[in-house]
């Protein structure tokens, strides 16, 4: 038990020391040209790129909008940088859904499992309370979509209704952690 306490803290100074990282590196590149070459060689591709590898990433949940500032920075345009940040995210998303879908014909004797049944049936009476819950989540948890965007796969909730959800969830995120951005920098 004391272990566990010890990875959590260790975690969690883990992801502070990447968010510290990552406006450390906004806050140099607005000064350091070869930061700026380097980030803009890479460009909205590098963005795209940063944002899949860090939607699927569990162990250290780091949304890629944490760069913004480096990529700002280095004369990419905001607004662009957050719809494909949005995109690369909820592709991801997407995959861990589609894995979700598949992993209930994998694992039958759980998809007849009782849990699984009266998950079934809060689906059929309530359909869209986990799309609202998802949304909610996207749009105001810091912590991977994946959590509830697998199990809705594995539930066979549909694919466009949590795609729609998802994206949108991300968008909304990423424009208030944008702007809360903005503001820490211009405070700074």
């Amino acid at each position: 038990m004391f272990k566990s306490k010890i990875k959590i803290v260790l975690d969690i100074i883990v992801v502070i020391v990447i968010f510290i990282g990552a406006f450390w590196l906004g806050k140099i590149a607005q000064q350091n040209i070869q930061i700026q070459i380097e980030v803009a060689r890479f460009g909205y591709f590098g963005i795209f790129i940063v944002a899949l590898v860090t939607g699927f990433n569990l162990a250290v949940p780091i949304p890629a909008i944490s760069f913004l500032p480096a990529f700002v920075a280095s004369g990419l345009n905001l607004y662009l940088a957050i719809l494909i940040i949005t995109a690369g995210e909820t592709i991801a998303d997407m995959v861990t859904y589609f894995i979700g879908a598949a992993g209930r014909g994998l694992f039958e004797k759980a998809a007849k499992s009782k849990i699984t049944k009266r998950l079934d049936a809060l689906r059929q009476s309530h359909p869209l309370l986990p799309i609202i819950g998802l949304f909610l989540w996207a749009s105001l948890v810091p912590v991977p979509n994946e959590v509830l965007v697998g199990p809705l796969g594995f539930l066979k909730y549909r694919a466009y209704a949590i795609f729609l959800t998802v994206g949108s969830g991300n968008l909304v995120f990423n424009i208030l952690y944008a702007q809360g951005v903005i503001k820490l920098f211009s405070v700074i």
